[in-house]
């Protein structure tokens, strides 16, 4: 697929606070507790749906294939890893691979469309387990082997999956293109 000009790594700016936030609304919803495999996976499927819908991510996030299925890169890491920021503030590790919820959530960095797609992707898939998750998302389409690592899924990869268009892909390359310039110009 040639949605023009693109560099192979756009991608929209990761935005801790509404990963924290959506993160905190799924360990709610299941009960303050959960596999932390299992939520990169719910995340990956609603920030999917988010681009579907809304044209526009959750949280943005690196998208990358493991031997388990999709997941967001960032927020995996923010599971595994001691972090302090949004994330911390909301979410501890609880055990070897658990997650749980710090305080109650959050959800103030989200949009009334993004939470009611947090909501239906909690719903969806709540009687699946992590494993049964991995089995559905190794199924998607935008999903490559990576036999054994971490391979990145393209922005591209993931919107032609979800059903946009060429140009719908070119504008949303764009805005990721201009949120990154953006963000970059107020980190310096």
């Amino acid at each position: 697929m040639d949605p023009g000009a693109k560099s192979d790594r756009v991608r929209f700016p990761f935005n801790e606070r509404k990963a924290a936030a959506a993160a905190a609304f799924l360990l709610d919803h299941e009960g303050g507790t959960m596999d932390y495999m299992r939520l990169v996976k719910l995340l990956y499927l609603a920030e999917r749906e988010s681009l579907a819908r809304l044209s526009h991510p959750i949280a943005g996030d690196v998208y990358s294939a493991l031997d388990q299925g999709p997941i967001l890169s960032r927020v995996l890491d923010l599971c595994k890893y001691k972090s302090t920021g949004p994330w911390a503030a909301q979410i501890e590790r609880s055990g070897l691979w658990a997650v749980k919820l710090r305080k109650p959530p959050d959800l103030g960095p989200l949009s009334a469309a993004e939470v009611a797609i947090l909501e239906e992707v909690a719903k969806r898939f709540h009687e699946r387990d992590q494993w049964d998750l991995s089995t559905l998302m190794r199924g998607l389409p935008e999903w490559n082997d990576p036999r054994g690592g971490r391979l990145e899924i393209l922005l591209e990869e993931v919107l032609v999956a979800v059903g946009k268009t060429t140009e719908e892909t070119r504008e949303m390359l764009d805005e990721a293109i201009e949120g990154a310039q953006l963000a970059a110009a107020f980190c310096r």
